[in-house]
């Protein structure tokens, strides 16, 4: 039985924070597990915002979390702003509008490092945006996640 395990990276989740016709404001809480009974170093995670638009997905937005200390047996949540400006926007907010939500794929590799050893995980989870949590930026009742 092995005494130390690979840490869990994971998306926590996506909160809309403001939304426009030319930029969508979003927070990616990118989660990390970390089990063993030493500390390790997120030395970054950087990951890509995708809408799917007539089937094919485009890309949106990118971010990274850069470099973290994640202690022994503890989860640390990481919360990464990224603004979206790409003329694939304009796709997804008409799915949005004639659909009641669009659908946001985060994906990217978590590069971390514990005692010598350095990994990379690869992770990616779809989440939806509805129209409650656009109503709750507008109203300024946040509905998150």
């Amino acid at each position: 039985m092995p005494i130390l395990s690979d840490p869990v990276v994971s998306l926590e989740g996506v909160s809309l924070r403001k939304v426009s016709l030319s930029t969508l404001d979003l927070e990616v809480a990118i989660r990390v597990e970390n089990n063993n009974p030493v500390g390790v170093t997120l030395m970054e995670c950087p990951f890509r915002v995708l809408c799917k638009k007539e089937g094919n997905y485009r890309q949106i937005a990118m971010g990274n979390t850069g470099s973290a200390k994640i202690p022994a047996h503890s989860v640390t949540v990481l919360n990464v702003p990224v603004i979206s400006h790409n003329a694939a926007l304009t796709g997804a907010l008409v799915s949005f509008v004639t659909g009641g939500s669009i659908e946001v794929t985060i994906e990217g590799n978590a590069v971390v490092k514990f005692l010598m050893v350095t990994k990379t995980f690869p992770f990616a989870r779809t989440v939806p945006i509805t129209v409650a949590q656009v109503a709750g930026i507008v109203t300024g009742q946040k509905k998150d996640r």
